[in-house]
């Protein structure tokens, strides 16, 4: 039997994209989880709100389109792109479904972007809040975090799609 022993990966792994994956993955944990921005009103009421906070704070405000732009764009799709990613880079491009892991590295790679959205509403949000005599924001690392891992993600998904092309 001429048949690759299962721990031989069917071609050579790209480590640094693994490796990009592999610290994106908790800076995404921990950028959701952690405050991002803290809002002063009158410079006596503070609400601080984690991305995650935030996303769910549009839905309790009745922010029902708001809520599921930045649901998709904050939580759903970096984590699946990052877990997706991961698949790819650790499954290979040359098994059963090596052509469709090709087509979804690609569409990520082109789509990556977008992931940045959340970060650009937070630059909104302060711009807007600073804008006006009575409020103040604050950005904290949670802001930080998240753009680190969609940074560090979108170039690992840029050099598998590379690979596939």
């Amino acid at each position: 039997m001429d048949h690759l022993p299962l721990t031989t990966p069917p071609y050579p792994r790209d480590r640094l994209a693994g490796g990009l994956l592999l610290v994106a993955l908790p800076l995404l944990v921990a950028g959701l989880a952690t405050p991002a921005i803290s809002i002063t009103r009158l410079f006596v009421f503070t609400d601080t709100y984690s991305i995650a906070g935030a996303v769910f704070a549009f839905w309790a405000s009745g922010n029902y389109l708001l809520f599921a732009m930045v649901f998709f764009f904050s939580l759903l799709f970096p984590a699946a792109k990052i877990l997706i990613a991961l698949w790819a880079w650790n499954t290979g491009y040359e098994d059963v479904a090596g052509e469709k892991i090709r087509r979804i590295c690609r569409l990520f790679a082109a789509i990556s972007k977008w992931s940045m959205l959340d970060v650009f509403i937070v630059a909104l949000t302060v711009l807007a809040v600073e804008g006006s005599l009575f409020g103040a924001a604050d950005v904290h690392l949670g802001i930080v975090l998240f753009a680190l891992s969609v940074i560090l993600s979108t170039l690992a998904i840029q050099r598998l799609a590379a690979r596939t092309a």
